[in-house]
């Protein structure tokens, strides 16, 4: 897994904190233990097409029945075309790419039932940043696949928890609105349902996701520093 090695800026200011019952359980949380759902994702060409600012990513598990029983992660928007970062030319015709792309926005829930839960409560929250590293693979030119590893971090509404998370993903198909998949997302004043809208869809596995209790304060995190939490 390739990680670039940023800083990350968590907003974390004026963050209203319940001092009731009830906050998300500190912990790391492993899809590949069994702690959570893997997942599937969409990620709608609101931008006009593959790789346009204005695309936007709606992510939920997945049981092999049903979508966002779990977690989601809705309406994280790409901010900017993404960054070539590397070129590999493999031979034989083949030929890796891999770009960062940055979104901005989003907001993320999690059930009530998870093993983060101490009760039947509900948690939402906002992400602060968010990047996808894609690495495509190209045949004569023509890209034939590509995986992504997913980063991101944000803070839940209702407690001083803050949340890190890192997953992998593989594209499947390209297209029209496909079924047993996130619907499309459009943004206009708020992040919408628009199933009209083309896109992009895959699944989502590997999911590291760690609840921990925030800084009181705007706080800069190397995130080179605490990307050995998924080792």
């Amino acid at each position: 897994m390739r990680l670039a090695s940023v800083v990350v800026t968590v907003m974390l200011v004026f963050i209203a904190c319940r001092a009731d019952a009830g906050p998300p359980l500190d912990a790391t949380y492993k899809s590949l233990e069994g702690d959570m759902r893997p997942g599937r994702f969409s990620e709608s060409w609101a931008g006009g097409g593959q790789g346009l600012t204005g695309n936007v990513v709606h992510s939920q598990s997945w049981d092999g029945t049903d979508l966002g029983l779990e977690w989601w992660v809705a309406c994280p928007v790409l901010a900017e075309v993404p960054v070539l970062v590397e070129e590999t030319d493999i031979g034989n015709g083949l030929t890796t790419r891999e770009y960062r792309s940055e979104y901005t926005g989003g907001r993320f829930w999690l059930t009530g039932t998870g093993p983060w839960s101490t009760g039947e409560i509900e948690y939402t929250g906002a992400l602060e940043y968010y990047v996808h590293h894609t690495t495509f693979l190209f045949l004569n030119g023509v890209p034939i696949s590509y995986t992504t590893n997913a980063d991101f971090a944000g803070h839940f509404d209702d407690w001083c928890k803050c949340i890190l998370v890192v997953a992998n993903a593989a594209g499947v198909g390209s297209g029209g609105q496909p079924a047993g998949y996130p619907v499309f997302k459009e943004i206009d004043e708020d992040c919408v349902d628009n199933p009209g809208l083309t896109g992009e869809w895959g699944n989502v596995a590997d999911i590291t996701l760690t609840i921990y209790e925030c800084a009181s304060s705007n706080e800069a995190t190397n995130w080179g520093s605490i990307k050995t939490l998924y080792r």
